[in-house]
């Protein structure tokens, strides 16, 4: 191989990296130049950790769909949940990036890829909420990531966000409890507040359910409220341990 040739492979293989990086076309997980509209290529995308069978009511990942058996038990406030995603990498990866880096830019590519997989019954939801935030939450992050990402979905799918339905206080850490504990820890800091519904089928936006919880202490107050319907969507859902 000549100089000239060399030097043109070497020029040309820099600036292909440095254009994808320019004009924002670098898939995120493979770092290939992506064709794609979304921030990862489709190969990439055809990756992620998606659920193949649900429970029809709480989402968590099944062998084979129908109903778990806590929800067969117990069925909880909520009416039904989608879960996008499995909360696995890379998306666990993404959602620290909003929620401890303060990468609020990520709020709306998680979005996107919660509206490609979306819930079936989108069309009889009449507006979003989202699981609000505590006030020192809200201080030591900035936002709420919940809230973000529901008025994202809001936006790009036309539904109207009624906030301000429940309020939240500071609670333990959830991720250092057990299911029980979970439970218990959430019921007790969840408050209505005076907003009143009027019927609506409410569809309440979260980035993880993990225990379900939380979903079931908020669906308990927008019913109370007067909401006809509750459901949950949620970005990823937590595996069964």
């Amino acid at each position: 191989m000549d100089w000239s040739t060399w030097i043109d492979k070497k020029v040309y293989s820099r600036l292909k990296f440095a254009l994808s990086h320019f004009y924002n076309t670098t898939c995120e997980l493979c770092l290939e130049v992506n064709s794609s509209d979304e921030f990862i290529c489709t190969p990439c995308r055809n990756t992620l950790p998606n659920i193949k069978n649900r429970c029809q009511i709480c989402a968590i990942p099944m062998p084979n769909s129908g109903y778990c058996g806590q929800c067969l038990r117990k069925k909880p406030a909520f009416d039904y949940s989608h879960s996008s995603f499995t909360y696995a990498a890379p998306i666990d990866t993404w959602l620290q990036r909003l929620k401890s880096s303060r990468r609020i830019e990520w709020a709306q590519k998680l979005a996107r890829l919660m509206l490609l997989q979306q819930p079936d019954n989108l069309t009889h939801v009449d507006a979003f909420t989202f699981v609000p935030s505590t006030r020192w939450s809200l201080m030591k992050r900035g936002y709420n990531p919940a809230e973000v990402i529901a008025r994202e979905l809001g936006k790009q799918l036309n539904k109207p966000i009624i906030a301000k339905l429940a309020t939240r206080s500071h609670s333990r850490e959830q991720k250092e409890l057990n299911r029980h504990q979970r439970i218990n820890n959430v019921g007790l800091h969840f408050h209505p507040t005076h907003k009143t519904l009027a019927g609506e089928h409410i569809m309440l936006i979260d980035d993880v359910m993990t225990t379900g919880s939380t979903a079931h202490s908020m669906a308990l107050i927008l019913k109370d409220a007067g909401a006809s319907q509750v459901g949950i969507w949620c970005l990823a859902r937590t595996p069964k341990h």
